[in-house]
């Protein structure tokens, strides 16, 4: 992914992608290419007419304006770095993302905690069933026969296992998600 995607990508992003947080990104990069090529436009105001040593006329910078030409020179070199400053974090935003906006990274992350949240509900329901169904019976069985019930174990099992490989996963995403939001502050 390199900058020319990501600003072709936000330049008219897909539908999904409008309320995307990381269009702030763009927006940033876009006025400070602005704010750079008005500050490049002011210098022609310095400009004055004069002969070189052929005596052909050029443009050179008014000698009794250096020192406003020179303040004009440090904006547009902040203004050049500052681009270069959202550069490296869309660059980065890129990195973190997979893509040219977080949504997707997000919705992922969300959809692996729902996975789990689901398996551990699915196990806490065959409990209660079990618990449930004991009332018909003159004897109930007591809480540890129950808990060792083969399908009860292996949906517990199931569900534990889920937990345990999707963990590193959404500890990484959450991870992901945070450095981006971090990176983003800076332009809200």
């Amino acid at each position: 992914m390199s900058l020319s995607s990501f600003l072709e990508f936000w330049t008219a992003p897909a539908p999904h992608a409008q309320h995307d947080p990381v269009k702030s990104l763009y927006n940033a990069y876009v006025w400070a290419e602005q704010e750079l090529a008005d500050l490049k436009a002011k210098g022609i105001l310095f400009l004055v007419p004069a002969k070189d040593s052929r005596g052909r006329w050029v443009p050179v910078y008014d000698e009794g304006r250096t020192n406003e030409v020179a303040v004009l020179s440090g904006e547009i070199e902040r203004a050049e770095a500052k681009i270069k400053s959202i550069s490296n974090d869309i660059e980065e935003v890129q990195t973190l993302a997979g893509g040219h906006y977080m949504l997707e990274l997000q919705r992922e992350h969300e959809q692996l905690i729902h996975q789990v949240r689901l398996a551990e509900a699915a196990a806490g329901a065959s409990m209660r069933r079990a618990i449930n169904g004991r009332g018909r019976q003159t004897q109930p069985p007591r809480p540890e026969e129950i808990a060792t019930r083969p399908e009860l174990v292996e949906i517990y099992a199931k569900a534990d296992l889920l937990k345990a490989e999707s963990a590193p996963k959404i500890e990484a995403m959450w991870i992901r998600l945070e450095k981006i939001r971090e990176i983003l502050e800076k332009y809200a």
